[in-house]
C-alpha cells in the first residue's frame, strides 16, 4: 500500500464519536444566546526554528494564522518560550481584524522539546505566558511535536513516526501513546539526519578540507557562496583575517548565536546540492541509512504505517527521495506530514470537547 492509500489526517478510528462530542458542544455554547461570539481554538506547530498558530472555530476551520521563531527550551533556551506568547498576541489579532474575538476555549500545542526531560517545565512557563491573554492553564495542552506530527499523518492511533527537522526522533506509536523510541536526544548527543546534525557535518567536512586534516569538497565552495567568502584562496573577495580558517571560525561566530545550535540548520541544505561530491554524499547516505535502519528496528514486521515529517525528510531533494523509494520499495505504507497543525488542530478540538460538554 502506497502513500496515498493511507486515509486522511484527522480521520482516526473514533472520528464519528469526536465529531459528535464536537457537535453537541456547538448546540450547548450557542443556548446562551446568538450574538454570543463564537468560541475558538488556538493550535500551535512549534518547532526549533519557526513556529505557526492557527486560530480556528470549534470544527477546525482555520481563521487566522500567524507566524513566529522558534521555541525549543532545549536548543534555544527559556527565553524561546516567549516567542509562543508574542505568536498567540498576534494570531488573536489578526482573528479581531477578521471578526472573530470569542473566547479562547482550548489551546493546543505541540512543542519541539517538550518532552518527558523537560516536559513539566515547557508546561509552567507556557502556561505563566498565556495567562497573560486571558487563557487559563485548565485549557491548554501542550504535547510535544511529536504527537502532534503523528496525528497529522492521519494513519490511525498505531504507527510509526520519523521526524527529522531541526532534530530527529522516531516513534512507535501504539493508542497515541509513544511506546517505543530512536535518538531524539539532541543536537549534542545524537539526532542523526537533523537539520542541525547535517549543518554540524557540512561545516566539519569544510573545516577538514581547509585545514588540511581531510578530503577536499566542494561542500566548500558552497558554505564560502553563502557566507560571502574564497575559503579556498582568500582572493575573491579578499580574506579578511588573511587566513581562510580563521576566515570560517570569525563568519560563524557572527552567524551562529551562542547558545543557540538550531542555526546550525541553515546550512542543512548544502549537501544536497552538490549531492555528487563524495563527501556529500557519504553524509546523505549516512542520514538515509540510519533513517532506514530505524524504522526496521521499531518495526521489524513492516507492519505499520509510517508518517515522515520535519523539513528534512518531507522537502524536495535527495534524503527525501531516497527514503520514500526505499519504503515503497518495502511495500510500506506511508504519509508526509510537512506540517503538525492538522494534530494540533485535532487535539484543541477534543481539549474544547471535553471542556465545555
Amino acid at each position: 500500500m502506497s502513500a496515498s492509500d493511507a486515509p486522511p489526517p484527522g480521520r482516526q478510528p473514533d472520528s464519528t464519536v469526536r465529531a459528535d462530542r464536537t457537535d453537541r458542544t456547538d448546540r450547548t455554547i450557542a443556548e446562551p444566546g446568538a450574538s454570543a461570539p463564537a468560541p475558538l481554538l488556538i493550535a500551535g506547530d512549534i518547532g526549533g526554528t519557526s513556529s505557526r498558530l492557527a486560530l480556528a472555530q470549534l470544527d477546525g476551520a482555520i481563521v487566522a494564522e500567524a507566524e513566529g521563531p522558534g521555541a525549543n527550551l532545549r536548543s534555544s533556551g527559556t527565553d524561546a518560550l516567549d516567542n509562543i506568547a508574542r505568536t498567540a498576541e498576534e494570531v488573536l489579532a489578526r482573528g479581531r481584524r477578521e471578526g472573530h474575538d470569542g473566547e479562547v476555549a482550548a489551546v493546543a500545542l505541540g512543542i519541539s522539546g517538550a518532552g518527558p526531560a523537560r516536559a513539566a517545565e515547557v508546561r509552567r512557563a507556557v502556561g505563566e505566558r498565556l495567562a497573560g491573554l486571558g487563557i487559563g492553564p485548565e485549557r491548554i495542552l501542550i504535547t510535544d511535536d511529536l504527537h502532534t506530527a503523528f496525528l497529522s499523518g492521519g494513519v490511525g492511533d498505531d504507527g510509526l513516526l520519523v521526524l527529522a527537522g531541526t532534530g530527529a526522533v522516531s516513534v512507535r506509536f501504539r493508542g497515541r501513546e509513544a511506546v517505543d523510541r530512536r535518538d531524539g536526544m539532541g543536537w549534542l548527543l545524537g539526532d542523526i539526519g537533523s537539520a542541525v546534525w547535517l549543518g554540524r557535518r557540512t561545516l566539519e567536512a569544510v573545516a577538514a578540507d581547509i585545514d588540511g586534516r581531510g578530503p577536499r569538497t566542494r561542500l566548500t565552495e558552497e558554505v564560502g557562496q553563502m557566507l560571502g567568502l574564497d575559503l579556498r584562496a582568500g582572493d575573491d573577495p579578499p580574506s579578511p583575517t588573511g587566513d581562510p580558517r580563521q576566515d570560517l571560525i570569525r563568519a560563524l561566530d557572527e552567524q551562529l548565536p551562542a547558545g543557540a545550535p538550531a542555526a546550525l540548520g541553515r546550512f542543512a541544505r548544502l549537501p544536497g546540492n552538490v549531492a555528487e561530491d563524495p563527501v556529500a554524499r557519504e553524509i546523505l547516505d549516512l542520514a538515509i541509512r540510519h533513517v532506514l535502519e530505524t524504522v526496521q528496528a521499531l518495526d521489524p514486521g513492516s507492519a505499520l504505517p509510517v508518517v515522515l515529517a520535519g523539513s528534512v525528510l518531507t522537502g524536495p531533494g535527495p534524503l527525501h527521495e531516497a527514503v520514500a523509494a526505499a519504503l515503497r520499495s518495502e511495500g510500506r505504507c506511508f504519509r508526509a506530514a510537512p506540517t503538525g497543525m492538522p494534530g494540533a488542530l485535532l487535539l484543541a478540538s477534543e481539549r474544547a470537547a471535553t471542556l465545555l460538554l
